[in-house]
């Protein structure tokens, strides 16, 4: 009995900047049998689907953010180009097999986009030089960014000779 096996779905990269392109891939063995389809998913909506038995073998389905690239993508691989904001979340792949069988297994792993600071952070204090025991006050601050930027002090000694 044939039988479908090993489905393995990989995002690279798992954390994609909005507006960048990310590769969704479906590995699979169907030891012999023939692939009904290959269907992917963003959450509950389907945006892709491959079946090599249709003409075309592709068919898109519109969803908010989803910008598939058509030459690249295929019974194994999506690839997803300008990122949208909304499509952190979980994605899978279906793969089932044709007649007699119908076997169908999904995969599924989260992706996320995020936005990254448009520039280093700036530090400023209020004094350019200070001594032993004086009293640092300064601010830190970073351009938005979603997550938010995590920024951390650190302070640190310089010794002359």
């Amino acid at each position: 009995i044939l039988c479908l096996k090993d489905v393995v779905l990989e995002i690279e990269p798992k954390v994609v900047e909005k507006g960048g392109t990310s590769t969704l891939k479906c590995s699979y063995d169907l030891e012999g049998g023939p692939l009904y389809t290959v269907s992917w998913y963003r959450g509950h909506h389907e945006f892709y689907r491959y079946t090599p038995k249709d003409n075309p073998k592709t068919k898109i389905f519109p969803f908010t953010g989803v910008h598939v690239d058509l030459k690249q993508s295929n019974e194994h691989q999506v690839v997803l180009r300008k990122v949208g904001f909304n499509l952190s979340g979980k994605f899978s792949c279906e793969v089932t097999t044709d007649a007699p069988l119908f076997t169908a297994v999904t995969v599924s792993k989260n992706m996320s986009v995020v936005v990254l600071p448009s520039k280093p952070p700036t530090l400023t204090t209020e004094r350019s030089y200070y001594e032993v025991g004086d009293t640092l006050r300064a601010n830190c601050k970073s351009s938005p960014s979603k997550p938010p930027a995590n920024l951390t002090f650190v302070l640190s000694t310089m010794v002359s000779t």
